[in-house]
């Protein structure tokens, strides 16, 4: 069974496309700052997370540096950025719509373009870059990759240097992927959506400089073809929050529950909250057709879910994890590495799955309710053979310390599933790990 695209996703699936997976945040923001350093025209971005001190690989300074760069060369720079509201509002690494920004900006003497955007109580979570936008050089960057130290790691998982040992979010895995070809015109048609429209544009400290800013240009043409992958941009964004989108969007939770429910030979998940009911239901009908299933997650969880699972939909989606582990073919697992003095744990952030070896999605989406009907949300799907296999082999080399290039996708997650469980006695017994993987306790992750 062929996995079917989203018919409730506004961007169609587009022919034609170069994709290429970016694993963990050095080779990520590597490969974004050297795309910036050959731009010619613009360079855009969203930002959800930020920490203004977090340096780029190589030596490129912090995001404001790399910014005022390209503005110093004459491109026309903007930023995006979620502002809090609510409980959202005490939420750290954010850059927030303030008079201590707008004083930091102006200490710097920052001359791009900033506008703030909001989602009431939720986030604005995509993270999405764009450079040289509507030009035949065009180049998007799609995932779920925040701009903080701890996301500049590379796939070594080295101790950090920075931070308090074993800091819940020093060592982060992540995953995001460079697009070329027709569907960065959908990449850029949504940053232009929202950046029109931004909520706090016309409010004070919603905007730099304050009055200043100036609204894009719809697009008008479809780039360029740039290769020979079937791919396509799915989102979420609740009813109303764009004119353009008055009944919203919910294309990425659709996307899932279709792919899993299609999987023949395997599903490989990776993402930092595990907990749709809608998604694990799905799962659970696909363990009874025997297809094994392995989802990474992390094993310091976010403190914010087990304060949540009073909540009826996050109780129920517990319940529903708590099923698929009594399933012989499901494995739910962690990275970490030894040091000197015991067991890191690797924080699992990204936002990705495999089905097959035919297709696979990158963004920012967690698979949450709150992720698919409430926060602003974009992931990238693609159908394309070489490109799924060579994601998964990059994932699973990594964590599972073993070639997995030669075997087919089924065996190779197999074998995945054999390592994490090893490693789970291994770490038992306080020996080294084969790769970073190991196997743990649905009925006890994230509470």
């Amino acid at each position: 069974m062929s996995i079917p695209s989203p018919d409730s996703a506004l961007f169609p699936t587009r022919d034609n496309n170069a994709v290429t997976p970016l694993v963990d945040g050095a080779v990520a923001f590597d490969r974004i700052a050297s795309a910036i350093e050959a731009a010619t025209s613009s360079v855009w971005v969203c930002v959800a997370f930020l920490e203004p001190e977090a340096t780029f690989p190589n030596g490129r300074g912090t995001f404001f540096d790399i910014l005022d760069d390209a503005a110093d060369r004459g491109l026309d720079v903007r930023a995006l950025v979620w502002h809090p509201e609510g409980p959202s509002a005490e939420a750290e690494d954010t850059l927030c719509a303030d008079a201590a920004t707008a004083e930091m900006l102006s200490e710097r003497g920052t001359r791009w373009q900033l506008r703030w955007d909001t989602v009431g109580r939720n986030c604005q979570h995509q993270k999405v870059w764009i450079i040289d936008a509507g030009t035949p050089n065009e180049i998007a960057f799609v995932g779920g990759i925040n701009i903080t130290q701890g996301s500049m790691a590379d796939s070594s998982h080295g101790e950090p240097t920075f931070g308090e040992r074993n800091e819940r979010y020093s060592n982060i895995h992540d995953v995001h992927c460079q697009i070329q070809g027709p569907i960065t015109s959908d990449v850029h048609t949504n940053f232009v959506m929202r950046w029109n429209h931004a909520s706090e544009q016309d409010k004070t400290f919603g905007s730099w400089p304050e009055t200043e800013t100036n609204d894009l240009s719809d697009v008008v043409e479809i780039a360029a073809d740039a290769g020979n992958v079937k791919a396509q941009i799915t989102r979420s964004v609740l009813p109303d929050l764009y004119s353009e989108l008055p009944e919203g969007e919910n294309s990425v939770r659709q996307q899932y529950l279709e792919a899993f429910k299609a999987a023949q030979e395997y599903v490989y998940v990776e993402n930092q909250i595990f907990l749709s009911r809608a998604c694990l239901d799905v799962i659970k009908g696909t363990l009874e057709r025997g297809v094994p299933v392995l989802a990474l997650v992390p094993a310091d969880a976010m403190p914010e879910l087990a304060a949540a699972k009073a909540h009826p939909g996050i109780a129920a989606a517990y319940e529903a994890l708590a099923k698929c582990g009594e399933y012989p073919n499901f494995c739910l697992a962690a990275v970490a590495a030894l040091r000197t003095w015991g067991y890191e744990e690797i924080y699992v952030h990204s936002k990705t799955a495999i089905i097959d070896d035919q297709w696979a999605t990158i963004g920012s989406t967690n698979l949450v309710f709150s992720s698919f009907q409430g926060d602003t949300e974009m992931n990238v799907s693609f159908w394309h053979e070489l490109t799924a296999r060579t994601l998964r082999t990059q994932l699973f080399d990594e964590h599972g310390g073993f070639s997995s290039g030669e075997l087919e996708g089924r065996q190779a997650i197999e074998k995945l599933i054999e390592i994490a469980e090893k490693n789970t006695a291994n770490r038992e017994d306080g020996q080294p790990l084969q790769g970073f993987i190991y196997a743990i306790e649905p009925n006890n992750w994230a509470k």
